[in-house]
């Protein structure tokens, strides 16, 4: 199943990360989205990434704006 996966930085500041990953459940999703996000940000450590959620199906997002921190 196709899950679209949003994840941020442990500290809660930065952009959210957004991407789709293919998993058979929502626990696996998780660590797989972890693991994918760690790697595009160049972070070693895994568990410095946040799942914020997870969401069935590829989503498409029309809009998208972070707040300046």
């Amino acid at each position: 199943m196709i899950y679209t996966a949003f994840c941020q930085d442990g500290t809660g500041r930065g952009t959210i990360w957004i991407d789709k990953v293919e998993a058979s459940t929502v626990e696996e999703a998780k660590d797989l989205a972890r693991a994918s996000c760690a790697d595009d940000w160049g972070y070693e450590d895994q568990s410095q990434i946040h799942v914020l959620g997870i969401a069935r199906g590829n989503v498409e997002i029309a809009d998208w704006e972070d707040l300046e921190q």
